[in-house]
């Protein structure tokens, strides 16, 4: 048996789980630069690690609960304010419910 495969079935869940670099938020760009909802949704799961469907984000737009920008009649989305927004999704755990 090769090393490799040895490593790949001795690792738990946790530790195969691929490591995610923080973001700081404010290396992010606050420009529009990523255009339509689809590039939105790219964004927020490969770069934010946060798995996220085009219909939440399209909801999340018409709700205006997400700053959109109309440039030449196209929908663009800011790096900084899909951050701001996924954060705000975030819910808190009460502390010391049964």
């Amino acid at each position: 048996m090769s090393q490799q495969a040895t490593n790949q079935r001795g690792r738990t869940g946790a530790e195969s789980r691929q490591s995610r670099a923080l973001i700081n938020r404010e290396e992010l760009n606050a420009l529009p630069t990523i255009k339509s909802r689809d590039g939105g949704v790219d964004f927020v799961a490969n770069r934010l690690g946060v798995p996220m469907t085009p219909t939440r984000m399209r909801a999340a737009i018409e709700r205006r609960e997400l700053p959109v920008y109309k440039i030449s009649g196209a929908n663009y989305l800011a790096e900084r304010d899909l951050y701001d927004w996924v954060l705000s999704l975030a819910q808190t755990g009460k502390v010391g419910a049964a």
